[in-house]
């Protein structure tokens, strides 16, 4: 099978479900695990149009959600596939691939199950339809909306199902079933389409059926990626990219599965509840990770530190022991603040002692945080238009999205010994602008703030909920204002006058302004 794509894969998948499926840079898809992949190509009036060889595709998430809209050039118009997991009805899980032609004259959709894996070349020793149901090697894997007009069925040795497509030799009526010793099954199945319509497939798990007039359109999905992420931090800055990066990123990082690293950045995100089932789930693997004890001893103790949650320290004090022999030995080894949350974990947890000698630990041998290098410019412009990476094994950008939503906080949010230093990392291109921050978790408490310009001057709004015992909490400005700091719950305070870069006037269009929203949207426990 020739290369796809540019290699990168985006993921999709239900928040409540096992599977998940990849979608190429060019439309294809694939069951994770499978050894087969869906593919789809489009007769137009000029010629096939095949979208892995077609310059004139563009990918992009629709509402920064896991649902992949593939747009492919064809005369007067575009065929758009959209990709998306979904649960009918009774909560049958699914894959939806839905194909619209959004060009003023019909066309024909093939759709082809074919011998090719993320990895590498895969196998499928035997293809059938029946009931507009696919098997391959006997699993049912595909659900068709309606009966194709034409079919193609190939062993892959004799030729191409591809070939047999292109050169106009589909037939009406076709064998049902095709096999191939060599694992080089092959079958496409022809749909017309006319002027804005839609095909819509599935693809399946298990043997179950599913109702197609009961699951959702691609829109009510985003919406409910958007619903579903209301629930934990929003970082609202200037900079278009940066949100949708930040969203796209932590969608994903929600379909999983994530390791420590991945767990800390969905702790910083405001999803403790999914960091928790991350980092308690698979306790044998998680120490087992030798290379990732400094990793692995962060993730619980930060975790601890951000929600003080009494029960999970106890849970996770069994995780601490087992993690502190791994750890790297050496003065300045591991950093002094993982050491420290680590303590406060077991002392919550009931064990003085060994809280007690996780102190001194970190007396003895703990060192400094390593520097932390914002390479956030460096990695939006190496982005896809879905929030993958080249290079990235398998699509599994996990790391990267962890890696981007740490680095946006960190511009906007520092721990510091006694408190919290507020926009520390802030471009110059910024200024003047609006920003805030909502509901975001903290080693201190739950903080929201936001700032506006009045003239070169900036305005800071903040509240913050400390955790107990932790009032009071001194707050600063390094970068906005040094001399300024405040120890209050909440205020309002106008900082000192900051240089803001001339912008050239634009010449038409609206200037929205940012709404400024600084108090809390969840409400008291």
């Amino acid at each position: 099978m020739q290369a796809r794509g540019d290699g990168r894969w985006t993921t999709v998948g239900n928040l409540d479900g096992a599977t998940r499926w990849r979608v190429d840079s060019a439309g294809l898809v694939q069951t994770e695990g499978a050894a087969w992949s869906l593919d789809w190509w489009i007769g137009a009036e000029d010629r096939w149009h095949v979208p892995a060889q077609e310059a004139a595709v563009r990918q992009e998430l629709l509402g920064n959600a896991p649902v992949v809209i593939t747009r492919v050039k064809v005369p007067s118009g575009d065929a758009v596939q959209r990709v998306y997991a979904a649960r009918d009805a009774v909560g049958q899980e699914a894959l939806v691939v839905e194909i619209t032609n959004n060009s003023t004259v019909p066309f024909a959709v093939a759709l082809a199950v074919r011998p090719y894996a993320v990895d590498g070349p895969g196998r499928v020793d035997r293809i059938e339809l029946a009931n507009s149901v696919v098997r391959v090697d006997g699993q049912a894997v595909l659900s068709l909306s309606r009966s194709p007009g034409r079919m193609a069925m190939s062993t892959g040795v004799g030729g191409d199902s591809a070939a047999v497509v292109f050169a106009g030799d589909a037939t009406v009526v076709a064998p049902s079933h095709t096999r191939c010793e060599q694992g080089l099954a092959q079958g496409a199945w022809l749909f017309p389409l006319a002027h804005t319509a839609s095909l819509r497939v599935v693809l399946l798990v298990g043997e179950a059926p599913v109702d197609f007039d009961a699951l959702p359109d691609a829109e009510n999905v985003a919406k409910g990626w958007g619903v579903h992420t209301r629930a934990g931090a929003r970082f609202e800055v200037p900079e278009r990219r940066v949100r949708e990066a930040v969203l796209a990123s932590t969608r994903f990082l929600l379909l999983g599965p994530v390791g420590p690293f991945e767990a800390t950045a969905l702790d910083l995100a405001g999803f403790a509840d999914d960091a928790r089932r991350a980092l308690l789930q698979d306790p044998i693997r998680l120490v087992e990770r030798g290379g990732d004890a400094v990793a692995a001893l962060a993730a619980l103790g930060q975790h601890w530190a951000l929600t003080r949650d009494a029960a999970f320290a106890k849970e996770a004090t069994q995780l601490v022991a087992a993690l502190v022999p791994r750890l790297p030995k050496g003065a300045g080894a591991v950093p002094t603040a993982v050491l420290l949350d680590a303590a406060g974990l077991l002392t919550d947890a009931g064990e003085d002692r060994a809280g007690k000698d996780m102190r001194a630990l970190a007396l003895q041998v703990g060192g400094p945080d390593e520097p932390r290098v914002d390479d956030l410019t460096e990695r939006l412009a190496e982005a896809s238009s879905t929030w993958t990476w080249a290079g990235v094994h398998s699509g599994h950008d996990l790391a990267a999205h962890a890696a981007l939503v740490t680095l946006v906080r960190a511009r906007l949010i520092q721990e510091v010994p006694g408190g919290l230093a507020l926009s520390t990392g802030i471009p110059e291109a910024w200024l003047g602008q609006g920003w805030e921050v909502h509901d975001a978790p903290t080693g201190v408490g739950r903080l929201s703030y936001a700032i506006r310009w009045h003239g070169d001057r900036p305005a800071l709004l903040w509240e913050l909920e400390p955790h107990v015992g932790l009032d009071p909490v001194r707050l600063t400005t390094p970068t906005l204002d040094a001399a300024w700091f405040s120890t209050e719950r909440s205020g309002e305070a106008l900082l000192a006058p900051v240089p803001v870069p001339a912008r050239p006037a634009r010449k038409r269009g609206l200037s929205i302004p940012v709404v400024i929203e600084p108090m809390p949207r969840r409400e008291p426990q």
